[in-house]
């Protein structure tokens, strides 16, 4: 029968950290918790290549690395060797201990406490079994698994009470700052002893003693360090660039760059120096060759391939001794193969540099152009995505773009002070998507405030775009186009915009159907594999269990996620509105990270007497409609509380407004047409081939593409200064679709806009000429977040007139954002 855990003393997997096998202790360090009170009593899990485990609790951990420090640091060590080491010869028991309760415990005895341990299926095991296995190991544990995966760890207590001391990972017997040579077009790192206690700004190795040689072997198969005639003593094998500074000192950033590793064991260890190869921006990897993808914190590096700021200033919003920041590495896996822990830690003091580096282990696998994407998170929550694309072989060196590295989203200033603002959401109905495209498919990675959940979902961009397009046909077929029979008219396309009973209830069930086919065409495809039903199943709990402000992080990935309908149905039930993701949830697409740099904005627009909104109309609508619906607006806008309106409605006046830096106004409110292009797509009548630039806004009746804009006002301008909100209240375009903000979005966002609020698909022209102004009145209010009106003023067209034509409206902003009158 299955083991009954209530018999034993089970620590949950949750609650120890799992390594891999090849992490250092430093490495280990990095990701426990920042608290020693909170990691001291944690577990920690390497699975072996055997199918067994080391398992350790980490105060042994730092007792042993007490213990030894007289000796030789082994911080640099992995666990595997540290459980497989030898006694110094002349080994004595030192009188001082991390804590008293280890004080009659000999060293070999803490040793062989992390002797592997097996893995017992939670199933198939008895509890006497377990408990019979659980005696026989030094440490009196075992690991217990569920359906091959790790369930926890069943132990007896040996610990008994005392204080607990030092911290043996809190200082160091080296200096920070190693010397650096070249050697053979390598870099050798070498550093001076130093026997003086200190606070190390890096993770860095202790010399031995002059008169000693260390004495410790490690585990069979690990080399020993040699030591240096000159006195100088190898570090483990860190970054060989922290001596590397630019000359810009003004600010510490994170910096991204690559390291190739030697494979040899006798060139790694080779006279005693560690030996690395800096892989500069312009030079193609080589496949098979061993490579480390390294993120720091510190002045900027002359060799990194990309540097984001922002650190200096995200200090003066905390008061924390230290900041740790987690960084996610994902490489395209069609070019890539990835070792070790796909997500670290980087942990900096206030006004230092990182004490460590997060350095993840990549192997080219193909010719080509590859992409490896640092996802930057604080508090759980991504703010910033570091993207460098590498040639792999000589020839992929002609493919690669101009600009082969980016970094987009937050600075950690900006993230920091989002956090900070007063009106900022709880941090438990924070959730996050990020969405990165690979060659074959896509890698999501879901934040519920308790860790990340990664699926690599095997859909191409044509099966997204087929969805996408399935989901306007069927919303402007059955919805927009949705006939009244008592008056034998467009329901929706009325000026009065309250739809009867009966046609509410048909509106609801198409459009459940619509968002349950949205939500199946991810995660439960054909292509959405395991992990993506995983995800789905997952998402579809939490959504169903509480109200969330979620955050989707994406590039050229315009999905219609307020028309989402997650919950589990027969065709026969009623239609539960609050089973739409925009009817229960706030949901921001966070355009910053389509950028080609981080953003640092506040999530307010300030204004003392009057905000300036810029009114962009095409006055032809009023003709083709034969109502005053351009008319309307501009007698309604400019009676807004505390607003000030100027008019655009030309073509140049247009393009013009787009070329300011200076003068622009801080809400741009366009009403018109507009036609979204998709690239490949071709004209029917005509046979010609659009691409995304053909997309484009319409100005009293004269066409505006992309293509003109950025040519007419193009990123290398000077940026807006105001920061403005867009909101683009496209109607009557049967042509628009999602599509149109992959290119209309990261444009206005390189300009300097803040964010865009738009519609996704047609909107009849008369609810659009209602919505926009009710919508920018309210906001201009101030005190009142984006993302909240918008959710609350489609409850609020739900419930008073029943129309669901507000789920098309999608914030492409923080939902966070207010106007705070001054």
């Amino acid at each position: 029968m299955p083991i009954n855990l209530d018999k034993f003393t089970v620590m949950p997997i949750s609650d120890c950290l799992v390594a891999e096998e090849t992490a250092s202790l430093w490495q280990i360090y990095a990701m426990l918790p920042s608290d020693r009170a909170d990691r001291l009593y944690r577990f920690v899990v390497v699975p072996l290549a055997d199918g067994t485990f080391i398992v350790a609790r980490w105060i042994e951990i730092e007792e042993i690395v007490h213990r030894l420090m007289r000796y030789q640091d082994v911080r640099g060590w992995t666990l595997p060797e540290l459980a497989a080491m030898s006694l110094p010869p002349d080994y004595v028991e030192p009188e001082e201990h991390v804590a008293a309760k280890w004080a009659n415990v000999p060293l070999a005895t803490l040793i062989q406490r992390l002797a592997p341990v097996e893995g017992l299926d939670r199933q198939t095991t008895t509890a006497h079994q377990a408990r019979t296995i659980r005696d026989g190991h030094p440490g009196r544990r075992v690991v217990v698994l569920e359906r091959g995966v790790i369930y926890g760890v069943i132990f007896e207590e040996l610990l008994m009470a005392g204080e607990v001391a030092f911290d043996p990972f809190q200082y160091a017997m080296a200096p920070v700052i190693p010397n650096v040579d070249d050697v053979g077009g390598y870099r050798a790192v070498h550093e001076v002893v130093d026997t003086h206690d200190i606070e190390p700004s890096l993770p860095c190795a202790a010399a031995p003693l002059p008169d000693e040689d260390g004495g410790l072997e490690r585990g069979a198969g690990t080399p020993a360090p040699l030591p240096d005639e000159s006195a100088s003593f190898e570090r483990p094998p860190e970054s060989a660039l922290l001596n590397q500074i630019a000359a810009a000192q003004d600010d510490r950033v994170f910096n991204l760059w690559i390291e190739q590793r030697l494979q040899r064991e006798a060139e790694i260890v080779g006279g005693g120096k560690t030996l690395t190869r800096i892989v500069p921006p312009n030079e193609p990897l080589a496949i098979g060759g061993m490579y480390a993808v390294n993120v720091n914190v510190a002045a900027p590096l002359a060799s990194a391939h990309v540097r984001a700021g922002g650190v200096e200033q995200a200090e003066a919003m905390t008061a924390a001794a230290q900041i740790e920041v987690d960084v996610r590495l994902v490489a395209d896996s069609a070019f890539f193969k990835v070792y070790g822990i796909p997500q670290q830690k980087i942990i900096f003091p206030r006004g230092g540099v990182s004490k460590n580096i997060a350095s993840f282990i990549i192997e080219p696998i193909q010719r080509g152009v590859g992409e490896i994407t640092a996802l930057l998170s604080l508090n759980q929550k991504p703010f910033q995505k570091i993207v460098a694309q590498v040639a792999i072989g000589e020839a992929a060196l002609a493919d690669l773009p101009a600009e082969p590295v980016r970094a987009s989203g937050l600075t950690l200033a900006a993230a920091a002070a989002t956090m900070n603002n007063p009106l900022a959401y709880p941090a438990e109905t924070d959730a996050s998507l990020v969405i990165i495209r690979e060659t074959t498919g896509y890698t999501f990675i879901l934040s519920l405030g308790s860790g990340f959940t990664v699926a690599r979902l095997n859909l191409s961009e044509k099966e997204i775009v087929d969805a996408i397009r399935r989901a306007r046909a069927a919303f402007l077929e059955k919805i927009v186009s949705k006939i009244d029979p008592s008056r034998n008219v467009y329901a929706y396309q009325q000026k009065n915009t309250t739809i009867p009973e009966t046609i509410h209830q048909e509106a609801l069930r198409d459009l459940r159907q619509i968002g349950d086919l949205l939500f199946r065409s991810l995660f439960f495809a054909p292509g959405s594999g395991d992990q993506g039903r995983e995800m789905g199943l997952l998402l579809r709990a939490a959504t169903a269990e509480r109200e969330l402000r979620i955050s989707v992080i994406a590039e050229r990935f315009a999905f219609p996620w307020s028309l989402v309908y997650a919950l589990p149905f027969k065709p026969s039930d009623p239609v539960d509105p609050m089973g739409f993701w925009g009817y229960r949830h706030i949901i921001e697409y966070t355009p910053q990270f389509s950028a080609r740099q981080p953003s640092a904005f506040a999530p307010e627009i300030r204004a003392s007497d009057r905000l300036h909104l810029g009114f962009v109309f095409d006055q032809t609508i009023d003709t083709q409609f034969k109502a005053p619906l351009i008319a309307e607006q501009r007698q309604v806008l400019p009676g807004i509380d505390g607003v000030a309106v100027t008019e655009y409605d030309t073509r140049e006046e247009f393009l013009d407004l787009l070329s300011r830096s200076r003068g622009v106004p801080q809400i741009i409110y366009f009403y018109g047409h507009a036609v979204s292009r998709s690239p490949g797509e071709k004209d029917a009548a005509t046979g010609i081939e659009y691409g995304l630039g053909d997309s484009y806004l319409s100005i009293n009746g004269e066409a505006v593409t992309l293509d003109e804009m950025n040519l007419y006002a193009g990123l290398d301008l000077e940026r807006f200064d105001s920061a403005p909100l867009v909101m683009l209240n496209a109607c009557e375009s049967a042509e628009l679709s999602p599509e149109l903000y992959n290119g209309l979005v990261p444009y206005l966002i390189g300009r300097g806009a803040r964010g865009v609020i738009g519609t996704e698909v047609l909107m009849p022209a008369f609810f659009a000429a209602e919505f926009a102004p009710a919508l920018l009145r309210r906001f201009a209010a101030g005190n009142t977040r984006l993302g909240d009106l918008l959710r609350d003023m489609r409850r609020e067209y739900l419930h008073e007139k029943r129309n669901v034509l507000p789920l098309i409206y999608a914030l492409y902003s923080n939902a966070e954002l207010i106007v705070k009158r001054d």
